[in-house]
């Protein structure tokens, strides 16, 4: 090895040491790769399958996962019987935050929920200029994922991207028969019949890119809703 004004030693020495990091935190985390492997359905040790193993969950234990994770990331999750106690939880959600306007998606289901109220001003599928001055954004949902968390938005099947992004506080309301385990299984029942814009959101907004300091709401709603239709 030769050495050029010591750049080819402290080089290698670096190197290694990197490497011999890189040994001992694998050497540390040994342990909990079986727990990890176990928690996630993958295979043990030994056998060629890297294909996670899928197992059935009913509709009431997604739901119940998918709230769990979502709370997990700041958000909060109802899970309800039917539409008629839906509608009481999008009306109790308004009366907390007493909102000024609202911005409801052009869903159907989300038309018969959100009730009429002289108080309120409410805007189905509002122009952007007026989703800024909105104090709360309500849609549904085509899909949802329970190891994460996650709301999946498509475009074409309902008016709701921005509703659902400028606002402060984003209510969302699906039914519980649209939550799968994984994202896998959202991408291949998306990728049928492709919208034009898939919004996928997992919690509130956050960003952590001004001097590594987390912040809440900067790029979207800083709260989020979530009510579960059990039905």
């Amino acid at each position: 090895m030769t050495e050029v004004n010591g750049q080819t030693v402290k080089q290698d020495e670096a190197r290694k040491a990197i490497l011999s990091s890189i040994r001992a935190h694998l050497a540390t985390s040994a342990p909990f790769d079986a727990d990890w492997r176990e928690h996630h359905g993958y295979a043990s040790e030994g056998v060629a399958v890297w294909e996670p193993i899928r197992m059935a969950m009913s509709s009431a234990a997604l739901a119940h996962v998918f709230c769990a994770n979502l709370e997990s990331v700041g958000g909060h999750c109802t899970v309800v019987a039917d539409e008629t106690e839906a509608a009481k939880q999008v009306g109790k959600i308004i009366d907390q935050l007493d909102p000024r306007r609202i911005a409801i998606s052009n869903s159907e289901l989300i038309g018969r929920l959100v009730e009429r109220n002289a108080a309120v001003e409410i805007v189905e599928n509002a122009h952007a200029e007026y989703l800024f001055d909105c104090d709360l954004g309500v849609t549904s949902a085509q899909w949802a994922i329970a190891e994460t968390g996650t709301l999946v938005l498509e475009s074409d099947r309902e008016s709701h991207r921005l509703t659902s992004l400028v606002p402060p506080v984003h209510l969302c309301v699906l039914r519980a028969a649209d939550i799968r385990q994984t994202l896998g299984e959202i991408l291949e029942l998306a990728s049928r019949d492709l919208s034009r814009t898939v919004t996928f959101i997992t919690g509130a907004s956050r960003t952590s890119d001004i001097e590594l300091t987390l912040a809440i709401g900067v790029h979207g709603p800083g709260e989020l809703h979530v009510i579960v239709i059990a039905d």
